[in-house]
């Protein structure tokens, strides 16, 4: 299904097909902190990057600082951090100003990625 591109508002007539090396997860209730910003909310995570809402658009290969405080099995948190790209970023309806956008992770700071791949394997 095309999809628009909010930069251009033009079509992307792309397939949708599946590239991804690492499944997606759902996730419920777990912020994600770019560049020192307010939370948002993320709707999955994988080992290899995470899709979240914001009310404003980012332009594609924007690299961006990001962060997790992924909850535990006995109740504290683990920071996970690094830096990604913005991959995709699409109006979620013409009507409201919500984004849904797709994060690479590119680098992961030391330990964040066993801290995703463990938070994912208890959790899902």
């Amino acid at each position: 299904m095309p999809r628009n591109n909010p930069e251009t508002g033009s079509q992307d007539v792309s397939f949708d097909r599946e590239r991804r090396r690492h499944p997606r997860h759902q996730v419920k209730d777990l912020p994600i902190h770019l560049d020192g910003q307010a939370p948002l909310r993320v709707r999955d995570l994988s080992r290899s990057g995470a899709c979240f809402f914001s009310e404003t658009p980012l332009r594609m290969m924007t690299h961006l600082r990001f962060g997790f405080d992924l909850p535990q099995s006995d109740g504290s948190t683990a920071h996970a951090e690094g830096e990604g790209v913005v991959v995709r970023c699409e109006r979620l309806s013409p009507a409201l100003g919500h984004y849904e956008i797709a994060l690479f992770f590119q680098e992961l700071d030391h330990d964040a990625e066993r801290i995703i791949r463990d938070y994912l394997s208890v959790n899902h």
